[in-house]
């Protein structure tokens, strides 16, 4: 069990831990000259029923509360020290804020130095803890009166310590490792250590991670956990972790970067949170409000934009968006404190609903309604929420990344709802119908408007969808088993529908197609048509672009039109240049006869199109002789 300490400065914290443990936490010299913790400190003890109880020891002066907070992200327990004689102090108050708005409920009090004071004064103070305890997360915390300087309450404390400990239950060890770093140093033989908290999941020696938000990727070369070597540590430990990686150093690694094992993740700059502003404020919490945001042992800077309202009173909860200076790692759920702008004061805190929120479009009433379903709840009913609201689905990558689970998990989950898997994305039934319903009545609009094209390109077809859309070629293949969609080669129709020409392009058509059926894979230029035609280029362009639309025609090259038939011949004396290997520009010329600037202009219309793939001087056949894909 991980127990992180809380309290105002001097009230005798790392004492108490001295005596509980044996242990100095304060390492660094300034701390040990000053008498006074500066940074974080660790101990140790195996308790009397064969556990292994930690403790994260946070300083608790007003200067250092930005290394308290990185202390008690993942903690099991809180153990709160007050002194009998000064009693509740600010500190005490706002690391019990802080306590209360990071949902921590197990917890003790320590009253200490009870040696300086007489029973009237502990009473008091007793009476005086109670009652802001009542007002927290931690109401039903244990108050234990003891000196650390007589040893009297000590053993009270700790037997009810390793007692709580037993009666813990293991967290379960889903979604991706992620492990918060405090600490990163040097260790003369084994190299770079990080230390931290791990949030999820679990890793073994041997693992990949990575350090986000620098998207490294590294090797667990060791592991220690409860100061012990391990092979594995998992979800609430504290542990250390000796890295191994290309160019990894110490400089590029600092508190506040992550380790993972999800290789997508992204960090975020902006994310949508369930806030509480705290009673204490004297005023509300105004819109765009700059603010320093700590989350696990991250701190940046940011601006808070307000979903609902204006302003949220002292007291009072809202749904708002922090837009971050900096990019961090964060997964819904993560606990969240903001202090002021000056950093003197802890003015709210609360979860984060979605770690990914749009730039634009933030506090739309059918987004505001997704944030408000999805407050409090755990990533699995999360999904089906999601799910619920996304018209588009969700990819795999952003489950993964928003809700912290794994491939596996994401797809078992996804497994016991009503939807769709479309490639790399999840689709609720009800939204793929009403998308395909919406998508083909457009289409029939379309071809009303354009009765003279045969179809549209996948690609075409695409920007009939509301929105961007990453299982077009999936939705297309859909559509097209169940007889909805009907697909020629790249171009999709209706079934049942037929292209007509206008009577005016039908009439250039019926003079044209004798033409260029005759010359084949030698097409007279544009300008030469023209003038057989006695037909303005322009004019004549725009009618064969038509031509085209209805798959009459093919314009490969700039200047000229081909039959589909003459582009056929042409993909067809592909392979009769290659003869099963590369090929040049002039084995192609010689085998078609069509001239080596005709020549190249085709090969690279065949470039264009995947046919074929240059290489310096030489091309080599992408298709194979029977694919449907022969440049139409």
């Amino acid at each position: 069990m991980i127990i992180a300490t809380a309290g105002h400065v001097d009230h005798g914290k790392t004492l108490l831990v001295h005596f509980l443990t044996g242990i100095e936490t304060d390492r660094l010299e300034e701390e040990k000259d000053r008498g006074l913790t500066i940074d974080l400190g660790f101990a140790y003890i195996d308790d009397e029923l064969g556990g292994r109880l930690g403790f994260v020891d946070v300083p608790g002066h007003i200067k250092f509360i930005n290394n308290m907070l990185a202390g008690v992200g993942a903690i099991d327990y809180a153990l709160l020290v007050v002194a009998a004689d000064d009693g509740p102090m600010p500190q005490t108050m706002e690391h019990l804020a802080i306590l209360d708005q990071l949902g921590i409920s197990r917890g003790a009090v320590a009253l200490t130095k009870i040696d300086r004071v007489d029973s009237s004064r502990l009473k008091q103070v007793n009476e005086e803890v109670t009652y802001i305890l009542n007002q927290t997360s931690l109401a039903d915390a244990e108050i234990f009166p003891l000196s650390s300087i007589t040893g009297e309450g000590v053993e009270d404390l700790k037997t009810t310590l390793c007692l709580t400990a037993s009666e813990i239950d293991s967290r379960p060890v889903d979604g991706h490792f992620r492990l918060a770093i405090d600490r990163c140093f040097s260790v003369k033989g084994s190299g770079l250590v990080v230390t931290g908290s791990i949030f999820s999941g679990e890793v073994s020696e041997g693992d990949e991670v990575y350090l986000v938000p620098q998207g490294e990727a590294l090797r667990v070369r060791g592991i220690h956990t409860q100061n012990q070597v391990a092979s594995h540590a998992s979800i609430g430990d504290r542990c250390a972790i000796n890295l191994a990686g290309h160019n990894l150093d110490r400089e590029n690694i600092s508190r506040g970067n992550w380790l993972t094992s999800n290789p997508h993740h992204e960090a975020s700059t902006r994310f949508d949170m369930q806030l509480k502003v705290l009673a204490s404020e004297g005023r509300p919490l105004a819109n765009w409000t700059p603010v320093h945001v700590h989350t696990a042992a991250n701190h940046v800077t940011g601006r808070v934009a307000i979903l609902e309202g204006t302003r949220i009173n002292p007291n009072e909860s809202g749904l708002v968006q922090v837009v971050l200076k900096e990019a961090i790692n964060v997964c819904m759920g993560d606990r969240v404190i903001l202090r002021d702008q000056g950093a003197i004061r802890t003015i709210a805190g609360g979860s984060i609903v979605s770690p990914y929120s749009p730039l634009r479009g933030r506090a739309r009433p059918a987004r505001l309604e997704l944030l408000r379903q999805c407050v409090d709840l755990e990533s699995h009913h999360a999904l089906e929420v999601m799910l619920e609201h996304a018209t588009l689905g969700l990819t795999n990558t952003e489950c993964i990344n928003a809700l912290n689970m794994k491939p596996p998990e994401v797809h078992a989950r996804a497994s016991t709802l009503e939807v769709e898997f479309l490639n790399e994305t999840i689709i609720s039934k009800q939204h793929l119908e009403r998308l395909e319903q919406d998508l083909l009545t457009r289409f029939d609009q379309w071809h009303e408007e354009n009765p003279q094209v045969t179809g549209l390109s996948i690609n075409q077809f695409a920007k009939l969808l509301p929105g961007r859309c990453s299982f077009v070629d999936a939705l297309v293949e859909r559509l097209v088993s169940a007889e909805k969609l009907v697909k020629a080669g790249n171009t999709l129709q209706r079934p049942g529908f037929s292209s007509q020409l206008s009577t005016e392009v039908q009439a250039l058509w019926d003079k044209v197609e004798p033409i260029l059926s005759k010359s084949q894979t030698k097409p007279p230029v544009l300008h030469d048509l023209a003038e057989q035609l006695s037909l303005p280029p322009k004019t004549l362009e725009k009618s064969l672009n038509t031509c085209v639309q209805s798959n009459l025609l093919i314009r490969p090259v700039k200047n000229r039109y081909f039959t589909p038939a003459a582009v056929q011949e042409l993909c067809m004396l592909l392979f009769e240049a290659a003869g099963g290997a590369d090929f040049t520009v002039k084995q192609y010329r010689d085998v078609s006869g069509i001239g080596r600037n005709l020549t190249i202009e085709v090969l690279e219309y065949f470039d264009r199109r995947r046919i074929t793939q240059r290489l310096g001087d030489k091309r080599k056949i992408l298709i194979e002789r029977n694919s449907e894909n022969r440049g139409q």
